[in-house]
This record gives structure tokens, sequence and C-alpha cells, in this order.
């Protein structure tokens, strides 16, 4: 029984006798603190502010460059028309009969010219309205002279499309 207690003793007095790290060997880690203005202002103190001048003469040249590129911006040969808009269907006009077809087709192009009053005179020709009875065109608005009769039928929605 000797036998067994003595390498037990002495695995004891060995392990008691190895150094041990302690916890004043620890390495301590820098960390993160959150600190409010007033805390960070006491930790760091005033620092003023300090205009770089050549840093902003450099952004100053720099934005003039740029306004400059884009005044100075030249379309070359090369560029090729985008067309972004679909191409729209064509109306299907079949119910309608060839006279009111010719009608619409003719207010349309009118409308399309360069002159689009040339489509509202088409327009309003059915109504007996063409540019005699029209007093002027001035900055987009058309003065007329409507007979009195012509509205009362317009109000009682009597008139049809011929």
């Amino acid at each position: 029984m000797n036998f067994i207690k003595f390498p037990m003793f002495i695995a004891v007095i060995a392990y008691l006798g190895m150094p041990i790290a302690q916890a004043e060997d620890a390495v301590k880690l820098p960390t993160l603190t959150v600190l409010a203005e007033s805390e960070l202002r006491d930790e760091v103190g005033f620092v003023p502010y300090q205009e770089d001048k050549p840093v902003r003469q450099a952004l100053q040249r720099f934005m003039l460059k740029n306004e400059r590129d884009i005044q100075n911006f030249v379309v070359d040969d090369s560029f090729t028309e985008i067309n972004l808009q679909p191409k729209l269907t064509e109306p299907d006009m079949s119910q309608l009969s060839p006279a009111l077809q010719q009608y619409v087709l003719a207010v349309a192009s009118g409308l399309q010219s360069s002159d689009p009053t040339t489509g509202l005179f088409t327009l309003l020709k059915q109504f007996g309205i063409d540019r005699s009875n029209v007093d002027g065109i001035r900055g987009g608005t058309v003065k007329l002279n409507i007979d009195p009769n012509l509205l009362q039928q317009l109000k009682d929605n009597k008139w049809q499309m011929r």
C-alpha cells in the first residue's frame, strides 16, 4: 500500500511545485469605450479647427474644372439616337365610317402640323367656326364669335357628327 501512496504523494508535490500563470501576468487587450461628447472632450481636450489652405484651393480648382467641363461639353458626330418611348399601336378605326375616318385623320394631321390651329379649325369647321370668325390668336388663346343658337344647340346635345 505504501507503494501506491508514495507515487501519489510525489505527483501532488510535483503538481504544486509547477509554475502556474497568475492573474497578474494576464495581458489586457484594448477595448472600445462609448463616450458622450463631454466625456470625449475631457479625454481628448479642445482641438481648434485648422484650415488647410492648399486642400481648399485644390478643391476649388477641381470644382471650377468640373463646371467648365460641363459647360464646354461637345457632342461629337458619332452619337446615335435613342428612342425611349415604345411604339404605340395604331388605333383601330375599322368600326368608323370611311368619311369619319378621313375626318379623324384630317384633325390629327392638322394637330401634328407646324400650326396646330389647323387641326382645331378642322375640328370646329362642322360648327361653322373658321379663321374668319376668329378675332385673334394670342398667347395660346383663341377668341371666337359664336352664334348663340349654336351654343344652345351644343348645350342641348342635339348636334351630331357628320
